[in-house]
């Protein structure tokens, strides 16, 4: 493997012990390696990573310097939001109010409503992220058997012992 003179052996070193950052360490001890004159299956085996890893790390040394081995997702601020502010306070101010058809709000009512008033097509992950980060939570009855009987069940609840203090699967402490 051919490495680029861009910082000598002694240079390289220095920038793996002074690395904060793990991956930045990683990268800039795999180009340590490889211009020491290892192959790329030793470097990986050093390093935890493959064989193509090394070779596209020291590909990347090549061509960019030792800028081009920093990890640049920090930097990153990732996916603009959906929905701007305004139409998210629209769809909280819906949200106070019933839904267009009656009943309660569902994930795919809101998502229904954000198209045909926002005009924007959005999956349901995105709606129920928005509730979320909202402060909305599921609301969700619990289930009951239609042929249950409240009062032979409450009357079940009066007459039973009081719960087992065991505190494994086996009773064991």
């Amino acid at each position: 493997m051919t490495v680029a003179n861009h910082l000598t052996l002694n240079e390289l070193w220095r920038r793996v012990k002074k690395a904060k950052d793990p991956i930045e360490k990683t990268r800039f001890l795999a180009v340590y390696h490889a211009k020491r004159g290892l192959t790329a299956k030793e470097i990986a085996r050093i390093t935890l990573n493959t064989s193509r890893w090394v070779q596209e790390t020291v590909r990347r040394y090549n061509q960019g310097g030792p800028e081009a081995l920093k990890d640049r997702r920090h930097q990153n601020p990732g996916q603009k939001p959906k929905l701007t502010p305004e139409e998210q306070r629209r769809v909280l101010e819906a949200l106070q109010g019933p839904p267009p058809d009656g009943g309660l709000w569902t994930g795919p009512k809101l998502r229904d409503w954000v198209e045909r008033e926002l005009g924007k097509k959005l999956s349901l992950y995105p709606i129920y992220r928005l509730l979320h980060e909202m402060g909305f939570a599921l609301r969700v009855p619990r289930p009951r058997h239609a042929k249950a009987d409240g009062e032979a069940q409450e009357a079940f609840k009066k007459t039973s012992p009081p719960r087992s203090r065991r505190r494994g699967p086996r009773g064991g402490r």
